[in-house]
This record gives C-alpha cells, structure tokens and sequence, in this order.
C-alpha cells in the first residue's frame, strides 16, 4: 500500500475539511450496520441449552400391577369365592 504525501492542512478551507469527515462518518455507520448481523466469535453469546427428555426406561406403572396380579389365577383356582379384597389380604400376609 502506498502511502500517501502529507497534506498541510492550513492551506485547505474549514467548509472542505467538515464534509470530508462528514462522508467519512457516514461511510463508517453504514459499514458498522452492514456489520451489525455479524457478531466474531469471541463475543458470541453460548448457545442455549437444548432441553432434552428423559429417557424412557420402561413401564414401572404397568409392571408394578402386573406384580400385583401375578398371583390371583391361582388364588381364585384355590378359592373360588373368594373377592379380590380377601386376595389383597392374603397378599399381604404372604410378605
């Protein structure tokens, strides 16, 4: 890049002086809103954390009566009038 001769500034007119720096700025704010969308990684703000589900890792709900049923087949066989109250009961003292 070549560089350019140094100007003395005395001998150029105030009036000259104010629009060149006028279009300077105005060359400036045009380029920072061009550059506004883009932000240098070093400033970037962290991404946002993804929520995620929990995994799935069964049916407990379903398996918890199926334990609790596992045995009335065989509790009605061997009483067969027996309601499923009386099957709870003797559940339990079977623990």
């Amino acid at each position: 890049m070549e560089e350019k001769p140094a100007v003395d500034l005395s001998s150029v007119p105030l009036s000259a002086l104010t629009a060149e720096i006028k279009r300077r700025m105005t060359e400036f704010t045009e380029a920072q809103h061009m550059m506004s969308g883009f932000v240098p990684s070093t400033e970037r703000s962290a991404p946002a954390p993804v929520t995620k589900r929990a995994r799935f890792s069964g049916n407990t709900m379903k398996a918890a009566a199926l334990d609790r049923w596992s045995k009335w087949a065989s509790y009605k066989k061997d009483h067969p009038n027996a309601s499923t109250k009386d099957y709870f009961k003797w559940r339990k003292s079977q623990k």
